[in-house]
């Protein structure tokens, strides 16, 4: 239950006493398990006797954009469009070697939904984009996850949990 949930992040916070807190951008992300993951947080923080300083939030998910970022994997990370006003935070965009990237590939191709092949359909529509516009998939994973998520940089906002 949510009662339980918000039992057990107060607890892992007073725990662990973190200063940083990653958790998915709940203006960006709509997804509604990540909105919801972040506002769980965001109240086990108000709950707890120990509180973080800083949250550091990103997207995985846009409102009306599936390809962002755009590009192939291993490449730079743009900023998201935006359609609605957000809050004036700063940004984080740390640069991760070949290594980081490739152990978070490896790391993401643990998610089980991310494993398995994809369905033909999608193979042969790649197969063609591939000859006729020299587009490539990252060798780490078919799923386009992999071409999303695993970049040269990471991008966060950074906020203030008392903001």
């Amino acid at each position: 239950s949510g009662k339980n949930l918000l039992g057990d992040l107060v607890a892992l916070l007073e725990h662990f006493r973190p200063e940083i807190v990653v958790t998915p951008h709940p203006q960006l992300d709509p997804h509604p398990d990540h909105y919801a993951t972040t506002l769980a947080i965001d109240l086990a923080a108000k709950l707890a006797n120990w509180q973080p300083e800083i949250a550091l939030l990103y997207a995985n998910h846009l409102h009306d954009n599936d390809r962002w970022p755009m590009g192939p994997a291993g490449c730079g990370i743009a900023l998201p469009p935006a359609f609605t006003s957000l809050p004036a935070d700063a940004l984080w965009s740390p640069t991760l070697s070949e290594a980081v990237q490739l152990d978070k590939a490896m790391a993401l191709a643990m998610q089980h939904d991310l494993q398995g092949r994809l369905p033909i359909k999608k193979r042969l529509r790649r197969r063609i984009q591939q000859v006729l516009t020299g587009r490539s998939w990252p060798p780490t994973g078919e799923n386009e996850f992999f071409r999303k998520a695993v970049r040269r940089h990471e991008l966060f906002w950074v906020r203030r949990f008392d903001a």
